[in-house]
């Protein structure tokens, strides 16, 4: 159908696509991943087909377009239920609004008017509310469970990631093990070329921190950290090293992220000159020998 774009176009975002659930209900996951809250969600329904009015917390509009169905079991209802799940969750204000097919084709040909949006905004919400409806029990006992986010997709926080690691990082997804591998191996070459102890694997680390340590830290805490490496490297370097691990794509993330730590308590550490600092780290903690 053919939309007469109107000279006032209204400056909105418009994602997903019109009749394809999967793209509508992935731009909802991302939108959530990435932009946080969506203050509020206005549902725009004709019968059976629905779309999505979305104000965000700068006060601009997004647009879902119509992927999204109710009244029967298929893959639009769903899609419909676990966006609003989410949406509620996240603490998004629901409501709903009955519109005509033409302002459902306009939005979904992204023409939605100035003129449009005011007359959006005079429309009286639908009372009672109905939306609740629209969520099957799956999606709500996915949200008391706490596992609501079961369908994002693993993604790699690169703000938070070690320089070191950062080219791994970039390509992790084309080989994660390899990945994994790969850094594993290049922090002990890190601490190896910072102490000259020619060690490997958790033993490298159990003598490393006699010469180096971190400021302003307790003993324990100190204790704690290099234990930390060592249960990481015999936990999860060692496995990875001697035996292929089919892990899923979230298990992987998990690991790597653990390593990121471990990069970044490595950079803050210092070299340490006092033999008594590593001695009382013994008495604080367990045998690191």
């Amino acid at each position: 159908m053919q939309i007469k774009i109107d000279l006032e176009v209204a400056g909105i975002q418009y994602m997903g696509e019109p009749g394809i659930s999967s793209t509508c209900k992935e731009s909802i996951i991302r939108l959530i991943q990435y932009n946080g809250k969506i203050p509020q969600t206005r549902i725009l329904s004709c019968s059976n087909n629905h779309a999505l009015l979305l104000r965000d917390c700068d006060g601009d509009l997004i647009a879902i377009k119509s992927g999204f169905s109710s009244g029967y079991g298929g893959e639009g209802p769903h899609a419909l239920s676990y966006a609003l799940q989410l949406l509620y969750f996240h603490g998004s204000e629901i409501s709903e609004y009955v519109v005509d097919q033409y302002m459902l084709d306009r939005l979904d040909s992204s023409a939605l008017t100035s003129n449009d949006i005011v007359e959006i905004d005079s429309l009286k919400r639908i009372i009672p509310t109905r939306w609740h409806e629209y969520i099957f029990d799956r999606d709500m006992d996915l949200e008391k469970s706490g596992r609501i986010w079961i369908e994002f997709p693993p993604v790699i926080p690169y703000s938070i990631i070690d320089s070191r690691l950062i080219d791994l990082a970039v390509s992790f997804w084309d080989n994660p093990d390899d990945k994994l591998m790969t850094g594993y191996r290049r922090l002990e070459d890190i601490v190896r070329k910072r102490t000259g102890i020619d060690e490997h694997n958790a033993k490298l680390f159990s003598q490393a921190f006699k010469k180096l340590g971190w400021e302003n830290c307790s003993d324990s805490e100190k204790v704690g950290r290099i234990n930390l490496f060592t249960g990481v490297y015999m936990s999860f370097r060692n496995p990875r090293a001697h035996k292929e691990l089919k892990d899923d794509p979230d298990k992987q993330l998990r690991e790597f992220l653990l390593l990121n730590q471990l990069y970044e308590l490595e950079s803050s550490s210092v070299e340490i000159e006092i033999e008594k600092e590593y001695q009382s780290l013994q008495e604080a903690g367990p045998n690191l020998r």
